[in-house]
This record gives C-alpha cells, sequence and structure tokens, in this order.
C-alpha cells in the first residue's frame, strides 16, 4: 500500500484548520495518490467475509433503513473442540446483500493492518482516536437515512460512486446520534457524487445522506473522536492526583449524613490545593502530553516486538544499541550485581551493566560488545541480547 500523508486528505493543512475543522464540511476531488482500492476492495472485503473468525459487532448489516439481527447472518462454528455461536456466514451476508442491505465493516483498524496504517495518519496528525468504517452498498440503494454522528468523519470511495448530500452543522452541536428529514434540512450545502479517491470531511453533527448510483460502492469512514475541552481538562486533572506523591489526596473521609463539619473544611481545602496545582500546569508541555496520548489510544497502537526479538537472536557484538522505551529505575548494588525494574518487573543485573547503562544518553549508542565492561565479547553481547528482549536496548540507525 502506498504510504499516505494527511495532506493528501486536507490539502493544504492550514487552509484547512483556518477554514473546515470544526466549522463545516469539505470536499477534495482525487485527493487519494494512487489506486484507492490498496486501501481496502469489494475483493479484500470477499477475503475478509469468507474467514471463520468475523463476528458481530465487527460487521452489520441495515436492510431498509432497518438492521437485521445478528441470527439473521451467522452460524455456529466449531473451534477446536469450542462452539462459537456468533461466526458470520458469507452466504446469508452475499444474500442479504442482493436483497438490497448495505453492510456495515466497524472498527476496521482493528482486523487489518493496512487500514491501521491509515487511519494512523490522521490520529498522529489530530492527536485523537480514530476507527475506521467501511460501508458496502448494493447498486441505486441508500444505506441509511439523513443523520448526523457525534464524530468528525473523513469520507474517502474507493469503489463506484455514491451521491452525498451534505449540509452545515448546526451552530450548537448534540454529541448524540440524529435523525432528519430532506425537508426539513432545506438546500445542502455540497451536493456530489463521489468517485473513487475522493475525499469528504465532516465535522461532528453535520448531517449528510447518501446513495449508492451505478456500482455497487465502497466507501471508508475514518472516525476521529473528538476530546472537548472538558475531556482535556479532565485527563489534567487525572493526571494532576494520580502523579501525586505527597499522599494529600489520599485520606479516606467519611461523607455521609453524619460527617463532621471539619470534613465540609477539608473538601474545601482540596478543591483549593487542586486549583493550585492547576495554576502551576504549564499550558504548552501539557497540550503536547493530551496530544501524545491521542496519537497512542485504541485502535492505532503500532509496534514490531516479534520482529526485533527475532533479530536480537542473531545480534552480533559489533551491532550498536541505545536506550529503548521501556521504563527503567536502578534500585540497590550488592555484592557485584545491581537491581533494576524494567517496565515493572525486577532483574538483577551484573553492576558494570547498570553503570553503563545509567551513563547512556538518550542519544547515545554502543556496541553489544561493550554493554558489559570486563566480560569477553561473547558475555557482553549475550547480555544485550537478553536486555534487548526486554526493551532495554533497542537497535540504533544506521550511520
Amino acid at each position: 500500500m502506498a504510504n499516505y500523508a494527511f495532506a493528501d486528505l486536507v490539502g493544504d493543512e492550514q487552509v484547512f484548520f483556518a477554514e473546515y475543522f470544526n466549522k463545516k464540511p469539505m470536499l477534495r476531488k482525487n485527493a487519494v495518490p494512487g489506486d484507492p482500492r490498496d486501501i481496502l476492495s469489494h475483493r479484500k472485503l470477499d477475503q475478509l467475509v469468507n474467514l471463520e473468525v468475523v463476528r458481530p459487532p465487527y460487521i452489520k448489516v441495515n436492510l431498509g433503513g432497518n438492521g437485521v439481527p445478528e441470527q439473521g447472518y451467522t452460524r455456529n462454528v466449531v473451534v477446536q473442540g469450542q462452539t462459537i455461536t456468533d461466526v458470520v456466514d458469507p452466504e446469508k451476508i452475499y444474500e442479504l446483500f442482493r436483497a438490497g442491505a448495505t453492510v456495515t465493516w466497524c472498527s476496521l483498524n482493528q482486523i487489518v493492518p493496512e487500514l491501521r496504517d491509515f487511519t494512523r495518519v490522521i490520529s498522529e496528525s489530530m492527536a485523537v482516536r480514530t476507527d475506521s468504517v467501511a460501508f458496502l452498498t448494493p447498486t441505486g440503494k441508500k444505506g441509511y437515512p439523513p443523520h448526523h454522528d457525534p464524530v468528525d468523519l473523513f469520507i474517502v470511495q474507493l469503489e463506484g460512486t455514491k451521491h452525498w448530500k451534505l449540509w452545515n452543522p448546526p451552530a450548537e452541536r448534540l454529541g448524540d446520534n440524529a435523525q432528519y428529514t430532506l425537508e426539513g434540512l432545506g438546500e445542502p450545502e455540497i451536493e456530489v457524487s463521489l468517485q473513487p479517491g475522493d475525499v469528504l470531511y465532516l465535522p461532528y453533527g453535520t448531517p449528510h445522506a447518501a446513495a449508492a448510483e451505478g456500482k455497487a460502492s465502497l466507501h471508508l469512514s475514518v472516525m476521529m473522536r473528538p476530546r472537548m475541552w472538558k475531556d482535556l481538562l479532565r485527563q489534567t486533572v487525572e493526571e494532576l492526583i494520580t502523579a501525586d506523591e505527597s499522599g494529600e489526596f489520599n485520606a479516606y473521609p467519611y461523607i455521609g449524613e453524619l460527617r463532621s463539619p471539619e470534613v465540609e473544611t477539608g473538601f474545601a481545602e482540596k478543591i483549593a490545593a487542586l486549583a493550585a496545582r492547576l495554576q502551576g500546569v504549564a499550558a504548552g508541555a501539557e497540550l503536547d502530553r493530551l496530544a501524545d496520548l491521542g496519537r497512542h489510544m485504541e485502535g492505532s497502537s503500532a509496534g514490531n516486538t516479534f520482529q526485533a526479538i527475532a533479530d536480537m537472536d542473531e545480534l552480533g557484538p559489533d551491532v550498536r544499541l541505545k536506550r529503548g522505551s521501556a521504563p527503567l529505575e536502578f534500585g540497590v548494588s550488592d555484592n557485584g550485581r545491581t537491581q533494576m525494574t524494567v517496565n515493572g518487573h525486577k532483574i538483577a543485573v551484573p553492576t558494570p551493566i547498570a553503570e553503563t547503562l545509567a551513563a547512556l544518553g538518550p542519544d547515545a549508542s554502543i556496541a553489544a560488545s561493550l554493554i558489559f565492561p570486563g566480560a569477553d565479547a561473547v558475555r557482553s553481547t549475550k547480555a544485550a541480547q537478553g536486555l534487548t528482549r526486554l526493551g532495554v536496548f533497542e537497535l540504533a540507525a544506521a550511520g
């Protein structure tokens, strides 16, 4: 799959954030470079539906504006002697699709690695959780009546065409889903037939309606879960209280009907103490922390630990390593060994290794053969392999 950038979806990013983000819908024709089917295709969905592992709620079916009960498209499958009662039945799905049903694939970024990579492009830029939902709609059929969603959406047309109508979101947005009538909405702000590669952006609460046209339509909706000021402030307060080492907020008061006046006084004091700590928060640094949290929410994580561990089995003495991302704390040294805590797990290593680790700067690297001063290259390399498997080290970039 091609490497995509956020600018492929929104164009000029400064213009997007100044004129469209959280304000009004946006249309970009022919925005996705390359073949949109590389992201997801009818053929790929055929492969997925025939796997005997797909279960609701990852797949839903809507026929004539109504949800089809899960029993209408699932069956029992026996796996290693255990009966799974709600596995998707491909033939039932196909029959419903032939009858005009829209098949909705939810949170595909949790199933398809390529879609996880694609949605991560948005997560990285927007610092929010993202989920990808694919809508497969038969020719000429409407998927859902006019409605709005309590999320921001990027719509990417992948195959076929779909006719869209979009209205500007109301000034006061509601967080819940809601349905509308075309008569009540009036003239749309945007009306367009999306072709493969076209992209729409919908701020949360944007009323919209869509219908497939001349060929079975497949489009991807990448949902961004907005974090309101109240959500960000809640996370800041939680961090201040959780990270408190003084124990100031750890007392256990009785707050029932027989509480003493001192409890109310104490509560007022805690509120004042929390307010004082909030006053001391560096806004820029805290927003950076909150943004990083948003980029690492469920649905967008990535890793190569299996491959990295396998590579470590062949690690040579000349390979250069740097400190990994695993949290590392040093404890007491006794009888030539030093206690360390790695990702919450306690280990003991020869003190020369601990001293090497403590002296290694965040941007520095070291050859595997030098990690254990005083030991031969083979022993030092073996120690490096073990520590790398734990996440203490990782490969340094070449050059």
